[in-house]
């Protein structure tokens, strides 16, 4: 009976639906039990799915292909868009794993490229400002049992107050538990650095190994800093910081190998620094995230001499 409604034009729109994170418990079910069906029906399910996403792909590159590189706007998904989970879904045998997996079937994935930023708002209110090269991670039904995200990056939360239904940010080292305030998490996989920086509210974080007993509890202003598993508190003095929200990249007496780490991570391009005392060297400044990594490094040498030179096929840039 699945088959037969499910393949009707009207159906098409509850599997786009689906897709887009939208359809009710119900409606989840019917899909899954008609997936489960046959192999025809999981054929059926793939090339809509595959359509669904190259849709979403192309309009994505359609509008960056219309801007100067770098030059791009902010943008904006819809909770239930995914934004780059089924690159991984064009090999069948993925796919077919894929598709037999419920937890990995409802998970919505929203990944920014270099040099771009997004906002998103969840089902439940709660708007996040991501940053460049960053991935949220959350199920389908968020909201409905719990509120849970996995960060991989950088990114900015205002939740929205819900004091049965807590929320919960999951990095690599840390968990961050909060009923409603906005704050700042900057943790990327590749890195041994974990960030915290509440700007309003208060927030527990756990290290992932030991979800029982927070590690710290941070009130307004405080940011907790964990370089190795290390953990340091600091007060903040200036929001600055946090204006990557708006395009800007501000550094307050900040050496230039922190500079450096993070305009590469911005704009994933590898810095190769071939005078190492140049890193020791302090930066105050802000810089314009539409304008480029070549525009910031122009400026910053006319504080600091040094020459580079951008290798655009290796994506290096080797500063002397």
């Amino acid at each position: 009976m699945y088959e037969k409604t499910i393949l009707t034009e009207m159906n098409q729109d509850l599997l786009y639906k689906y897709f887009q994170g939208n359809a009710t418990i119900d409606e989840e079910k019917q899909i899954l039990d008609w997936v489960d069906m046959s192999d025809e029906n999981l054929k059926r399910f793939q090339k809509e799915r595959m359509l669904f996403d190259i849709a979403l792909f192309s309009e994505s590159n359609s509008k960056q292909k219309s801007k100067r590189h770098y030059i791009l706007p902010v943008l904006k998904w819809s909770v239930g868009i995914a934004a780059s989970v089924l690159v991984l879904l064009s090999c069948g045998v993925l796919l077919r794993e894929y598709l037999n997996s419920n937890e990995l079937l409802h998970l919505q994935t929203v990944t920014v490229p270099a040099g771009q930023r997004a906002q998103i708002v969840l089902a439940d209110g709660t708007t996040v400002w991501l940053n460049s090269q960053s991935t949220l991670t959350y199920h389908a039904d968020f909201g409905r049992k719990d509120r849970n995200v996995t960060l991989n990056g950088e990114a900015f939360f205002d939740v929205t107050p819900n004091k049965k239904v807590p929320f919960f940010v999951n990095t690599q080292q840390n968990q961050i538990r909060v009923v409603g305030t906005k704050f700042n998490v900057c943790s990327y996989d590749d890195t041994n650095i974990f960030e915290a920086a509440l700007v309003e509210g208060v927030i527990d974080v756990y290290n992932v190994m030991d979800e029982a007993t927070p590690i710290a509890r941070l009130h307004k202003n405080d940011i907790l800093v964990a370089v190795d598993g290390v953990y340091s508190r600091e007060k903040m003095e200036s929001y600055d910081f946090l204006r990557w929200k708006e395009g800007l990249y501000c550094f307050d007496d900040a050496p230039l190998s922190e500079v450096f780490d993070k305009l590469q991570k911005y704009y994933n391009t590898r810095i190769i620094v071939e005078t190492p005392s140049l890193l020791n060297y302090r930066c105050t400044g802000k810089f314009k995230e539409r304008d480029g990594i070549e525009h910031i490094l122009r400026v910053l040498q006319k504080d600091y001499k040094f020459t580079f030179k951008n290798d655009v096929e290796a994506n290096t840039i080797t500063i002397k």
